[in-house]
């Protein structure tokens, strides 16, 4: 009877200590990024955490090639909450010099809201937007699904993710180790990878269509993370 009590008392200590563990650091981080490999300006990631609600940022500032290609300017700010030790998608706002819209989550829902327009997207798990996703798979990797549900371009999508631990590359001359997380949608690669001794901050990104570069981000600076 004694060691059942002991016992029981061990998985709800387990229990209760797993229960707020994640934790979302305060970020900003400063890449290059390439249109068609070559540098076309910069972008600027920011994570601010209150109280277990999580905002993630991401602005791309471009140069005049940038701009002619009409990459110019773009800004994705994601709305998280971060519940019972997991990250929820609640709100996403995409702005460029041709589009915006905003995209509100319940779980499994989503509401795509334009200026005159709005429609609803399903799905039979989890919805969440590009930079909820890229949030899930810097600080939930440990749990990491295969497959996700992730609104791209009003689209909803299904990635199927590989993963590789363990993994080392250079990225401005300098090494990194951590881990890299890809996907390949039709004709599209995007490849992630996220390094272990920066609280597995976004290091580097590549996408890639029908094997040719389209975009690539390199971190350059970290102005905090903490």
């Amino acid at each position: 009877m004694i060691n059942r009590i002991i016992i029981s008392i061990i998985i709800f200590a387990q229990a209760f200590s797993h229960a707020d563990n994640l934790y979302i650091p305060e970020i900003e981080a400063h890449y290059n990024f390439y249109y068609k490999n070559v540098k076309a300006g910069t972008m600027i990631l920011k994570v601010k955490n209150k109280n277990n609600k999580i905002i993630a940022s991401t602005i791309y500032n471009g140069n005049v090639l940038a701009n002619l290609a009409g990459r110019g300017y773009r800004e994705e700010i994601s709305y998280l909450n971060l519940k019972d030790n997991k990250l929820y998608a609640e709100k996403y706002i995409f702005k460029d010099t041709k589009d915006n819209y905003e995209i509100i989550f319940n779980r499994n829902h989503a509401k795509v809201i334009k200026k005159d327009s709005s429609f609803d997207l399903k799905a039979s798990s989890e919805i969440y937007d590009p930079i909820a996703m890229m949030l899930v798979l810097m600080f939930q990797f440990s749990e990491a699904q295969q497959s996700y549900n992730v609104v791209s371009k009003k689209n909803l999508k299904i990635y199927d993710y590989i993963y590789k631990k363990n993994f080392s590359m250079l990225v401005n001359n300098k090494k990194y180790t951590g881990y890299s997380a890809e996907y390949i949608n039709d004709y599209k690669h995007n490849f992630f990878f996220f390094s272990e001794d920066h609280k597995n901050l976004l290091v580097y990104n590549s996408i890639k269509k029908n094997e040719k570069e389209n975009l690539r981000i390199e971190l350059i600076d970290i102005k905090k993370l903490n």
